[in-house]
Parts: C-alpha cells; sequence; structure tokens
C-alpha cells in the first residue's frame, strides 16, 4: 500500500469545493485551494483574502498550480478507499454545517469583544471630559476669585486716595485767608501742616476703568494647554493601538520618477543629480519627484511609519490608484492626495485646498501613516512622541496607495533618504 494513504484525507481536500486538490494553488499564507475555487471566491469578493485564515492580500498572489501538491493529490485519488456517494455528500454538508456553527461562535466573540471594546471606550471618555468640566469649573471659580479680589484692592486703594485728598484739602483751607465758612471740616486729626508745593501732583493719579483686560482670556488659554496636554496623551494611547496594524510596504520603482533612486530592499528612496535610465510606463511619475508603494488597499486598516530623520523637505501620506502621474497637478485631496509635508522654510502643513499649517513644538524624526479606508481617515503622528499631526477625512472609493517624496535637494542639504521602518518603537 502507498504511503500517500497513511496520510488523512484533510491533507488532501480543498476547503472551498470539499473535493480532492484539482490543479492546488498555494498561497502566501501557507493555505491551498482548486485553482477554479479559489479564483471564483476571489471573483465574488472585491478584496483578496484566504478563505481560511482570512489574512488579506494587498495585491493578488500569483496563482500558479503547485506541481508537488498536485501530483500527491492525484496519486491519493487513484488510491483512496471508495465511499459511497451518498455517504461522502454527508460528510460533506455535516462538515459545511460544522463550519458555520463555528463561524457563528467566532461571530459572536468577535461582538462580545467589540461591546467590551465600545464599554472601555465610553468610560474613558466620561473619565476625561469630566476631568476637564472639572478643571474649567475650578478654573472659572478662580477667574471670579481673581476678579473680586481686584475690585476689593481698588476698593481700598480708591478709599486711601480719597482720605488723602481729604486731608490736603482741610491743609489747604488752613493756608487759605479767605476760608469758606460753609465747607465743613473734613477731618479734626492733621498732626501736620503741609506747604500747597509740596502736595502730591494728583494729575497723575488715575483709576483704571477695565481693569480685567485679558483675565478671563489668559485663564482660558491654561485649560486649552490642559487639554492639549489630555489630546497628547490620548494621542499617545491611540498611536500604541493601530500599531497593531502595522503593514510591510514595499516601494515600487516602476511608479519611481526618473530623479529618485529606489533600494534594492525597497525599503529606501532618494533624490539623486541626475536622471535614471529607466523606462517610461503610464504608472511612472514623470514632472515631480514621487514614487508609490507596490501596496494598495481598499478595505480595513493599515499603519506604517517613516524615517525623516534631519530631512528639510518631504511629503509622505497615501493616494489614489488612478491619481495622475504626468504632466502638471495640485497635490490635495480633490485630486486624489492626502498628504503631510515639511517644506524647505520648516514648515510643516497639510496638503488641503488650500493648505493647513499645522503647528509641531518638536520635530519629528519619524512619522507614521495610519489608514483607515473603510471610515475614511488618514492620520498623521510623530512615531517617537506619539503626538497626533493631522487627520484627513473623506470617503474612499478608489483603491489607495502608499506614496513617498523625498523632497529636492537643495544643495545636498536633503540627500539622505527616505526609509521604511520595519521595527516600531514602543511609546
Amino acid at each position: 500500500m502507498s504511503t500517500i494513504c497513511l496520510l488523512q484525507e484533510k491533507h488532501f481536500l480543498c476547503f472551498l469545493c470539499r473535493d480532492i486538490f484539482t490543479n492546488p494553488v498555494t498561497i502566501p499564507c501557507g493555505h491551498s485551494y482548486c485553482l477554479s475555487c479559489l479564483s471564483h471566491y476571489w471573483g465574488r469578493h472585491q478584496v483578496k483574502y484566504c478563505p481560511d485564515c482570512r489574512r488579506v492580500f494587498p495585491d493578488k498572489p500569483d496563482l500558479s498550480v503547485n506541481r508537488v501538491l498536485a501530483d500527491v493529490s492525484e496519486k491519493y485519488r487513484k488510491t483512496r478507499p471508495q465511499r459511497e456517494p451518498k455517504e461522502e455528500m454527508l460528510i460533506d454538508v455535516e462538515q459545511m454545517i460544522q463550519d458555520r456553527l463555528q463561524k457563528i461562535e467566532r461571530l459572536k466573540n468577535s461582538l462580545a469583544s467589540q461591546k467590551s471594546s465600545y464599554l472601555r471606550e465610553v468610560r474613558e471618555s466620561q473619565k476625561v471630559f469630566s476631568e476637564l468640566v472639572s478643571s474649567m469649573e475650578r478654573t472659572h471659580k478662580a477667574v471670579v476669585f481673581a476678579i473680586e479680589e481686584k475690585q476689593r484692592e481698588e476698593e481700598r486703594r480708591v478709599e486711601t486716595l480719597v482720605k488723602e485728598l481729604k486731608q490736603e484739602i482741610q491743609q489747604l483751607r488752613m493756608h487759605s485767608d479767605d476760608a469758606d465758612p460753609l465747607v465743613p471740616d473734613l477731618t479734626d486729626d492733621i498732626k501736620q501742616v503741609i506747604a500747597p508745593s509740596e502736595m502730591m501732583d494728583w494729575s497723575r493719579v488715575t483709576v483704571e476703568t477695565d481693569p480685567c483686560v485679558g483675565l478671563t482670556r489668559r485663564a482660558l488659554s491654561d485649560v486649552l494647554e490642559k487639554i492639549k496636554a489630555e489630546v497628547n496623551r490620548l494621542s499617545k494611547a491611540e498611536l500604541k493601538r493601530i500599531q497593531r496594524y502595522t503593514v510591510d510596504i514595499n516601494l515600487s520603482s516602476k511608479t519611481a520618477h526618473p530623479f529618485l533612486a529606489v533600494s534594492d530592499n525597497r525599503k529606501q528612496v532618494r533624490h539623486t543629480d541626475k536622471l535614471q535610465e529607466v523606462p517610461d510606463n503610464p504608472k511612472r511619475f514623470d514632472r515631480v519627484a514621487n514614487v508609490l508603494a507596490k501596496e494598495c488597499f481598499n478595505v480595513g486598516r493599515f499603519y506604517w511609519e517613516v524615517e525623516v530623520g534631519e530631512k528639510i523637505e518631504w511629503n509622505l501620506g497615501v493616494v489614489r490608484e488612478t491619481v495622475n502621474r504626468k504632466g502638471k497637478f495640485t497635490v490635495c485631496p480633490a485630486n486624489g492626495f492626502w498628504t503631510v509635508s515639511l517644506k524647505a522654510g520648516g514648515q510643516y502643513v497639510a496638503n488641503t485646498s488650500p493648505v493647513s499649517v499645522v503647528a509641531l513644538e518638536h520635530r519629528p524624526r519619524k512619522v507614521g501613516v495610519y489608514l483607515d479606508y473603510t471610515e475614511g481617515r488618514v492620520s498623521f503622528f510623530c512615531a517617537e512622541s506619539g503626538v497626533h499631526i493631522h487627520t484627513f477625512t473623506d470617503k474612499f472609493t478608489d483603491r489607495l496607495h502608499p506614496f513617498f517624496s523625498p523632497g529636492r535637494l537643495h544643495g545636498g542639504k536633503n540627500a539622505a533618504p527616505l526609509m521604511i521602518s520595519t521595527s516600531f518603537c514602543n511609546i
């Protein structure tokens, strides 16, 4: 008896048709299917993923027949024990029932986990906003107290000034030969007599009628600083959560402008001082020094990091697969670009229309890019500190590619490459 017969039949069965493999193909996750079964399955699904482990493939894998598995499966087909057709049908149906029951359990477990996530987010938001409201109430009370204290101080000051004025009026009456008997004495306690020439110049003494200018604004600025600090804390926590969606990104040299040099490992790109000898094709940028990743996405969540180091100019983000790559165009969401840039003058901008200036306290050396295709968001983070840089919100309908531009050379000051990170730091 052949040793093939000693193996369990499940090793020779296609996950989709539950029959022995016919022209089997093996995809990158290691699972195998009949070529026709998988082609038909992917033809009914927009996203290409493994029907068994559900791993998503941004690019459709090469479906070449696994000749070794095909030969072994064919030998097993010829030597396997014969079964009654009805029994085989019952086994297939039973397996399908079991698969669906397991799927129901997985869906229920996922929903339970999702519910826990919702509750956790509600509790977190309640805590954060309660603390902010309490902080604002304390700040408001402090502002009111400061205003009232300032008012009391001014009342005491004016009371003192009035008392001094009354004393001087009394002393002036004493120097007057024609004292008006109708003017009453203002004080009965004159300890010394001061000559009129030695008295205070009251023309410079005033009472400010609007003493609280800027008081509320300064207090609100303090509140905004607290809010900013809380936003940064939440941003760090958010970045830790989205790093689990990290994907492997590789540059597509066939899209790179001729002035760009892509490394052999497809992880770095730099601007050169001369045109590369490359074939022209419809996918290559021919006017602006840009390059795309070969990966593209049309569902799900994805995250990658790019080292920008001390570069003085760069541009990062995502673009539509059908974006214009020839001639002159404007980089903005309406044209299929969702990107942020560092300009040569040191200014960070989000390439909206018109551009939005982004204020950053610290210069990022590594930028994290997060795409949530389904929710329509592209977010940028300083990967070292976790500080949020900018988020675009839109509705995506086309496949999206990661986008890179290392910027011009600027006399060699910007010659360092952009580098796609393969490891990620913990904040």
